[in-house]
């Protein structure tokens, strides 16, 4: 019944007899955390605050020396005293009730024991006596509680690492003059954005995902960062550290290391999902592409584009998110058109298993964070590729129906454990035939077709490849064990059908795919300038073989006969010209520039291979579409003797090195070139005069405008301001594009009105802009591509710079990397 008082009095004795022995160092420690919270141990480091915490220690161990040479430990007799002196209680109950009486228990003595008794029961033992307060009678305590409060507040954020560094066991890095550090922001490299360097502020807008960068000097160990959990550091040098921070919300990141400290505010720009839509219907092409013209808006451009396919499940329903193939789009095969964010992209679908079919597409754009946005759903047929030859539609046809339905094989029996040479040998490998007993319909349909359409002698064949190949395709298929073994299958198929469809065309035509792919995947991802040489080089073989393909079958199917070949001829010197102007841009770095001239030019092979195919001038031809074409070509000779011109009138803008006034040639003083620019706008307006049938409005006033920029270069020349000629030699080779297009639709009209050949509309009858030099892309000209050859040069020569510093020379080595 008293043991809970008496314990109670006890601890009370104890921590009043202990507080004189704690009052000094606890005094050193709460100066200690103030001295810490104030940020003194941060500035002054080590060994400074190492012999401050000595000092302080030492002073409060020699103030708890006296205080614990009087400690007693409290004994129980003290403490049954003090609950008898805070009960009031008298008589000494607690002795009393352990006494024994020596002549034995009288009735006196039991009364007076349970007098005792029931004192005790109502003893308490009251809260410890105030000993602090005898030993700080002017409340200093409290002052330093106050003090130590305000410190907390002042510090902030500091305040928890100040306290942690103060009691760390690791050397504490001091001075703020000794630790430097510089910051910079580096944005992901799909936003195009320079990084931001942070010399003098320390506030900056930031594109998500951006990465916070800084090397500090002088310090000895890691820093502490507050405000991102992410924080890479890495020691690049002696008392050198490195930090990396990959930000992920606005706000402050705090890089602090003793008395080092840096707040950095971040505020990040949000990055929203691309924007898609589908602006015009889309378009097929007897080659098995779908056409589609979208607009597309990202905060700093898409990346990668897909066309999403489904099944059209009719009457309004939506497909199930399960039910949509992705089918990649190349780089190269997206094109901007000449409204801003509007694009043009072509797509194979002839291969995709359900081109023929009634399906849902929609275009998806994936920018270089990863974020995905879709244009609406629209229905069409998928384009298929249309073949002509027997042959080439029978393989295609089975490929569609092998692709459609492909499964599993079934289970191979299991051999018995004890089964003799003839129980097993049905399943031997030199069985292949009971190996196509497992496979699915769709296989066992394949091997019997294939050898349908190979049963004939190969010389019955107009290509021996054509026989080979659907033989091996038959063996391969029949001694295949499992569906991974025909993964090529679908492959092989297509290639036999077209090559039984184009002949030897179709190698030279996937090797100019494949070529291209490789080039345009290379431009769009920043390839370095050997690698697209490379690539350029075999691009540009592909397509010398590819035209030689091409003039080799249209001279066997009499495609040419009768001395065609002006329209060829045509294509050739536009062909030559894109091929110098994207090996120009690809050297320059110009990427946009080498995309527009890879889409010209791939649509130009295109039509040359229609032009080829389609018959493009032959015997039959009529008058008309014979003067047009005679005026199509004059009119090419002077779009070429103008862009001579312009490059003449260029080099004289051109100071030479040795400070002369400029470049002359053999034919390069001033009046001689106005004078030749006089005589070729004389010559396009006799053009003009003696078209055959007159020119539509559009025509005139190309051609119209394309003489009063001919005129204002040559006032431009005579006046010597080469910069005005050369804007005005520009302008005039446009027009004169526009007006070569317009001729050669009005040539496409008339042939077309005649049966005969197509030249610049494709198979379903849509226009080719410019005379099927692709579409509405558009070449760079020499002034843009002679700017990029300029500002390359001027990069190179100032990362020669010697009195650069080392950011502005690796931002410029970053650009050279780059372009």
């Amino acid at each position: 019944m008293t043991l809970w008082p008496v314990q109670l009095a006890r601890l009370g004795l104890l921590w009043e007899r202990a507080a004189p022995v704690l009052a000094g160092p606890a005094a050193m420690v709460a100066l200690y955390l103030i001295l810490a919270v104030s940020g003194l141990f941060e500035r002054i480091g080590d060994p400074w605050r190492m012999i401050s915490a000595l000092a302080l220690f030492g002073t409060g161990v020699s103030l708890a020396i006296r205080p614990a040479r009087a400690f007693r430990w409290p004994s129980a007799e003290d403490a049954e005293r003090r609950v008898e002196e805070d009960s009031a209680l008298k008589g000494r109950p607690f002795e009393a009730l352990r006494d024994e009486p020596a002549t034995g228990e009288s009735v006196l003595w039991l009364a007076h024991r349970g007098r005792m008794r029931a004192a005790l029961a109502a003893a308490k033992a009251r809260r410890p006596k105030a000993a602090w307060a005898r030993l700080d009678p002017y409340g200093l305590r409290v002052f330093a509680m106050i003090v130590l409060g305000v410190g907390v507040l002042h510090a902030g954020d500091l305040a928890a690492p100040r306290l942690g560094d103060a009691f760390s066991v690791r050397p504490l890095s001091g001075g703020a003059e000794r630790a430097l550090a510089e910051f910079w922001i580096e944005p992901p490299g799909y936003t195009g954005r320079p990084v931001q360097f942070l010399r003098e502020r320390r506030e900056a807008r930031a594109p998500e995902g951006s990465v916070l960068a800084a090397r500090i000097t002088g310090i000895s160990r890691d820093p502490r960062v507050i405000g991102a959990d992410n924080a890479e550091i890495e020691e690049i040098g002696p008392g050198v550290r490195q930090l990396r921070v990959t930000l992920e919300e606005s706000g402050p990141v705090t890089v602090r290391l003793g008395a080092f400290h840096e707040r950095i505010e971040i505020t990040l720009i949000p990055d929203h999902p691309p924007r898609l839509a589908l602006v015009a219907e889309p378009e097929s092409h007897r080659e098995g592409r779908l056409i589609l013209e979208f607009t597309a808006e990202d905060d700093y451009g898409i990346e990668a584009y897909r066309l999403l396919v489904a099944p059209d499940p009719g009457e309004g329903r939506d497909p199930a998110d399960g039910d949509w193939d992705a089918i990649d789009i190349p780089s190269g095969a997206v094109t901007p058109t000449r409204e801003a964010d509007r694009y043009r992209a072509s797509v194979e679908t002839a291969r995709h298993p359900l081109a023929g079919e009634r399906v849902l597409v929609r275009v998806e754009g994936i920018d270089g964070a990863g974020q995905s946005g879709r244009t609406g759903a629209i229905a069409l047929r998928l384009p298929e590729r249309l073949f002509l030859d027997a042959m080439a539609r029978a393989v295609a046809h089975e490929r569609r129906g092998f692709v459609a339905g492909a499964g599993p094989y079934t289970d191979r029996p299991e051999s018995p454990s004890e089964a003799s040479l003839d129980a097993i040998s049905p399943w031997l490998d030199d069985q292949p035939d009971l190996r196509l007993e497992r496979a699915p319909a769709a296989v066992k349909r394949l091997s019997m077709a294939l050898d349908a359409l190979s049963d004939a002698p190969s010389s019955y064949f107009r290509d021996r490849i054509v026989f080979l190949g659907l033989r091996t395709a038959m063996h391969e298929v029949r001694r295949a064990r499992e569906m991974d073994d025909l993964s090529h299958m679908e492959e092989d198929l297509w290639q036999i059908a077209l090559r039984a469809e184009l002949g030897t065309l179709a190698d030279a035509e996937a090797a100019l795919r494949a070529a291209e792919r490789a080039l345009a995947d290379g431009l769009a991802r920043g390839a370095s300038e050997m690698e697209l040489a490379a690539l350029f080089d075999q691009f540009e073989e592909a397509t010398r073989n590819y035209i030689a393909a091409l003039m080799r079958e249209a001279m066997q199917s009499e495609a040419l006969a009768g001395g065609a070949g002006g329209g060829m001829d045509l294509s050739a010197d536009m062909l030559q010209d894109l091929l110098d102007a994207l090996r120009e841009a690809t050297e320059l770095g110009d990427t946009e520039g080498a995309r527009r001239a890879l889409a010209a030019l791939t649509e130009l092979l295109r039509n040359m291979q229609i032009m080829a195919g389609g018959g493009g001038q032959g015997m039959g031809e009529s008058e008309m579409a014979r003067a047009l074409r005679e005026a199509l070509e004059e009119m090419g000779e002077i779009i070429g003797e103008q862009r001579g011109l312009m490059d003449e009138t260029f080099n004289m803008s051109r100071p030479q090195e040795n400070g002369e006034a400029g470049e002359e040639g053999a034919e390069g003083e001033p009046g001689d070139l106005a004078g030749r620019q006089a005589l070729l706008r004389e010559r396009l307006d006799q053009l003009r005069e003696n078209m055959p049938g007159g020119m539509s409005e559009d025509g005139e006033e190309a051609l119209g405008e394309a003489g009063r920029q001919m005129e204002e270069a040559r006032r431009a020349i005579e006046d010597g301001d080469e910069r005005r000629a050369l804007d005005a030699q520009d302008g005039a080779l446009r027009s004169l594009r526009e007006g070569a297009a317009e001729t050669a639709d009005r040539l496409q009209a008339e042939n077309e009105q005649g049966g005969r050949g197509q030249r610049d509309r494709d198979p379903l009858g849509r226009e080719m802009d410019g005379g099927g030099t692709g579409g509405e892309a558009e070449i760079p000209s020499e002034i843009e591509r002679q700017r990029a050859r300029d500002i390359l040069e001027e990069l190179r020569r100032r990362a020669g710079d010697g009195s650069l510093t080392e950011e502005e020379r690796a931002y410029i080595e970053r650009l050279l990397d780059r372009f």
